[in-house]
């Protein structure tokens, strides 16, 4: 399968229905045992969420195919083995017809791995590795993404990448009313020692 193949027959997939599914992985397997590359495919793609920035139901169809060429799926969903992460950074902003959010990932993250070290009673190095492996390093692409990941309080993220999944039925906290001053003022000081700036801002367009 060229790329162009590729690219053809995922453009005909958009434009017809949910993309998230095993016929796109098929058709991504196809083209990998083909000599197709991991990048090639993303890069194609990526150009197609362009080509249908103007329609967000198709754009998130691409979106969808874009996770499972990065990797950013359940096991049982993925292509190449290699999971593609892009540079975190501050400053990202998103919007959509009406609303608008500044998200600072990489302040966002940072936080999370201070709240493991401090609450979670782990090195910074292993907090990292957990962080890198969890989806909070996915950049997000639509406004719904950051809801996702800011719906939930950074020590609730830290304490399930500590601990796991269903932590708090152990007795773990999964916020810190108990404590509150006194989290408050390590958060505080925290942020300001390492320059990290708060972590979103939603706004009206």
């Amino acid at each position: 399968m060229t790329d162009k193949e590729l690219q053809e027959i995922l453009k005909e997939k958009i434009e017809q229905d949910d993309c998230f599914n095993k016929d796109i992985q098929k058709i991504l397997l196809d083209f990998k045992d083909s000599g197709g590359e991991q990048e090639t495919a993303k890069k194609l793609v990526e150009q197609l969420a362009i080509d249908f920035s103007n329609d967000e139901t198709l754009r998130d169809n691409a979106y969808d195919i874009l996770d499972i060429v990065t990797g950013w799926c359940s096991p049982d969903m993925r292509v190449w083995d290699k999971l593609i992460t892009e540079s975190i950074t501050d400053g990202l902003r998103i919007e959509d017809d009406e609303t608008g959010v500044l998200f600072n990932q990489y302040s966002f993250c940072e936080f999370v791995k201070h709240i493991m070290v401090n609450y979670g009673k782990i090195d910074y190095d292993l907090a990292t590795e957990k962080l890198n492996n969890s989806y909070l390093i996915k950049v997000p692409r639509t406004i719904s993404d950051v809801e996702f990941i800011t719906h939930e309080l950074e020590f609730h993220w830290a304490m399930l990448l500590v601990h796991g999944d269903m932590y708090w039925t152990k007795g773990i906290p999964c916020n810190f009313n108990n404590f509150k001053e006194e989290y408050f003022t390590w958060a505080t000081e925290v942020k300001q020692k390492y320059n990290l700036k708060e972590p979103y801002t939603y706004y009206d367009k």
